[in-house]
This record gives C-alpha cells, structure tokens and sequence, in this order.
C-alpha cells in the first residue's frame, strides 16, 4: 500500500509540475490543413499551411508526412488522432519536433497546447497531450530530418 501512495505522491508532483511550467504562446492557424491518406496510419499535407507563433510566421510545406496525434491505439475509441480539433495542431507539433531548429523541444510541446486550445480542444485535454508529449515525445525529438 505504501509503495501505491508513493507512486501517486511522485506522480501527482511531476503533473503539478508540468503545470506550473507550462507557458501559453499566441498563435493563430491562417490556413485551413488539408491532409491525404498516406501509408498506414500516415497522412500527407495537400497544401501547404501556415501558422503564426508569437508573432512569427511558420510554414508546413504541402507533402509534408505525419502521423497525426501520436496516440497509442486502446485509446483510439477517447480521443481519435483524426479528430478535427487534433489535426492541425498534431501536424505543427509533428513539424516542428522535426524540422525547426529555432524552436526547442519544450516550446514545441507548449505550442501544441496553445494550438489545441486555439482549436476548440477542452483544457483538460490539451493538458492530457502536453503531459503525453513531455514525458513520451523526447524520442521523437529529431530536428533537421526534413
């Protein structure tokens, strides 16, 4: 029972302090994505798209490959990768872990959750992805393959 607690107790101080680091960015969408079937579960942009990030403008050129949310399978049936409120913000989040150099790896994962909430996504769930992201996405973390 106590080896539980203490489980808890280390996992509720690593959300809280996920919380507490977690810094908004502005950001605004200027296009609508546009995605195609790819390979598997993998898409493709048939457009480009552009983003505007603390005033900076970001552009994810069109044939650009993502996998979308990077959501483990069993949980498909809550949050669906394909999603409406996911798709962009996956897609610039994917973009940018891969192929920005002027943007590090934990403003990457604070953008994503600006832009699900820029999309409509609850904070709740937002939050749920930055967590997801910050302790799972490091191995995904490739700047300069693209």
């Amino acid at each position: 029972m106590r080896i539980i607690a203490s489980i808890l107790i280390v996992l509720s101080i690593i959300f809280l302090y996920l919380l507490l680091s977690l810094s908004s960015h502005q950001l605004k969408f200027i296009d609508q994505i546009c995605i195609i079937p790819f390979k598997d579960y993998d898409y493709k942009t048939c457009s480009s798209m552009r983003a505007i990030i603390d005033g900076k403008t970001y552009v994810i050129p069109k044939d650009f490959e993502s996998d979308l949310a990077s959501i483990p399978r069993i949980m498909w049936p809550i949050f669906a990768p394909q999603y409406v409120g996911f798709v962009s913000p996956a897609i610039l989040h994917d973009y940018l872990y891969r192929c920005n150099d002027d943007i590090n790896r934990k403003i990457a994962d604070e953008v994503l959750y600006s832009a699900l909430i820029e999309n409509d996504v609850s904070k709740l769930t937002a939050f749920w992805f930055y967590i997801g992201v910050r302790l799972f996405g490091i191995s995904h973390f490739n700047h300069g393959i693209c």
